[in-house]
């Protein structure tokens, strides 16, 4: 009679997986979802939806019914009598048609395709939405894992740099806040850690396939918020000429990172072309953020460096009184906002720019830019008071991080290059926490190799006293 063999106990630990890198960082993208799903449930609710988040709400739902990419705000004054100024300087009330539904291009559209996808499945209230956020930003975790990891590509420590990064993605409050403000920042966000994985890939390897990928997700950052379509070429540029090949080889990944992403944005670029009287490629707000930013209220007082709704008043429309489409109007206004630029060069360049770049990055009356955000981005205080103080810890970090990697010889270029795009954004545009967005990638990403470095001293220590 033979004996039974004893059974094995299994630990939980084990059988979950939760020794892998694989189940480590999925438990960290899951704890990510909950807080994130809780955010948009349960606090973000208390927040009324206006300005852009009311924007990709209404165009997301409109866009799920069938209506195509018009203007929400447009749509909803439909039939409605209005006073208007026209071009000479006359009062005069109209009513609009019904339906007023014309084409925009105010915002690029990957943000609101995602959200009318939910829409299309009977989840397009605003609680609906703001989830389906959440499940973009826990997406933003797993992507920071990946980054995390590979920055540390073929070297010790990589995945436990994974984990540090996903963890301060999944709890750096500057990244969920969005979430459940239905903004595009979280979509940008999610193509910004993604790129910057890729970027990284193709760093340690440039292979033609991976050129072609970096050259998908760089027009995806493209159709997500316009200033994003300068990351491809500067970082291509950069790890192209330090790759140990020919050039020939430099030119040829150069050219097809280009072209797929100049296939991507195509279909977009030339929508806009045919819906248009003037040309518009990614989006047509540029003069429309030109105006808000450069007037009398922002350049002068307590906004210095801020935007301001009045500036764009009054609304134009054309010398008779006819209705002008969104091109149109950011042509006249654009022209408007250079007028005044023109009128005070030399304050915007030694004040103004100076004070927009300082907004951003929170050394210039940063509790002022925090009241500004409850107020008109409509975050909650206690989540302002919060992310900026976690960015008080991570942002000397990530400073910190910069000088390690570059001591060891680590790729920089694929994760710092967003600070420099996101000040070259403030400066032209103004001054804003949320165009910070894309440069958290560079904070997370850089802070993480600090305290990845910290672990290391620490183990180290443990080591010379045992």
């Amino acid at each position: 009679m033979s004996r039974a063999r004893p059974r094995r106990f299994t630990s939980p630990r084990r059988s979950l997986g939760l020794r892998t890198f694989s189940g480590r960082l999925a438990a960290i993208v899951i704890v990510g979802l909950v807080l994130r799903v809780w955010y948009a449930s349960a606090v973000a609710p208390d927040l009324g939806l206006s300005g852009d988040a009311k924007y990709y709400h209404e165009a997301a739902n409109l866009l799920a019914e069938g209506h195509g990419f018009i203007d929400p705000v447009r749509h909803d004054f439909a039939g409605r009598r209005i006073e208007i100024t026209t071009a000479t300087g006359d009062a005069r009330t109209i009513t609009l048609p019904v339906p007023f539904d014309v084409p925009t291009a105010g915002h690029p559209p990957v943000y609101v395709v995602y959200l009318s996808l939910f829409s299309r499945l009977g989840v397009g209230t605003v609680l609906g939405h703001r989830i389906a956020s959440a499940l973009l930003g826990s997406l933003s975790v797993l992507l920071a894992g990946l980054a995390g990891r590979e920055l540390l590509h073929g070297r010790a420590g990589a995945e436990r740099l994974g984990l540090i990064s996903a963890s301060v993605t999944a709890t750096y409050a500057y990244v969920w806040v969005n979430d459940g403000l239905v903004m595009s920042e979280t979509a940008a966000i999610a193509v910004a850690f993604a790129i910057t994985w890729v970027g990284l890939r193709f760093a340690h390897n440039p292979t033609r396939a991976r050129a072609a990928v970096f050259g998908v997700l760089g027009g995806l950052c493209a159709l997500t918020r316009a200033e994003l379509v300068l990351y491809l070429p500067v970082v291509a540029l950069i790890v192209l000429v330090r790759a140990p090949i020919t050039w020939r080889m430099r030119v040829e990944r150069y050219a097809i990172a280009g072209v797929v992403a100049l296939l991507c944005i195509s279909p977009w670029v030339i929508r806009n072309l045919i819906a248009f009287a003037d040309p518009v490629f990614l989006s047509n707000g540029a003069g429309t953020v030109l105006v808000q930013a450069n007037c009398d209220d922002t350049y002068y007082g307590p906004d210095i460096g801020y935007w301001s709704l009045r500036c764009g008043e009054p609304q134009p429309y054309g010398p008779n009184g006819e209705i002008l489409d969104e091109a149109q109007r950011d042509k006249v206004v654009r022209v408007r906002a250079l007028d005044y630029i023109g009128d005070h060069r030399a304050r915007l360049l030694t004040v103004v720019v100076p004070r927009r770049v300082g907004r951003m990055w929170g050394v210039y009356r940063p509790l002022h830019q925090i009241d500004l955000d409850v107020l008109v981005e409509a975050r909650p205080k206690w989540v302002s008071q919060l992310a900026f103080v976690q960015y008080l810890v991570l942002a000397p970090c990530a400073v910190i991080g910069a000088f390690i990697c570059r001591r060891r010889r680590i790729p920089l270029a694929a994760c710092a290059v967003w600070a420099v795009l996101v000040t070259i954004t403030a400066a032209s545009a103004f001054g804003n926490t949320r165009y910070r967005t894309a440069a958290e990638v560079s904070i997370v990403l850089l802070a993480s190799v600090t305290m990845f470095a910290l672990t290391e001293w620490w183990a180290e220590r443990r080591t010379e006293l045992a």
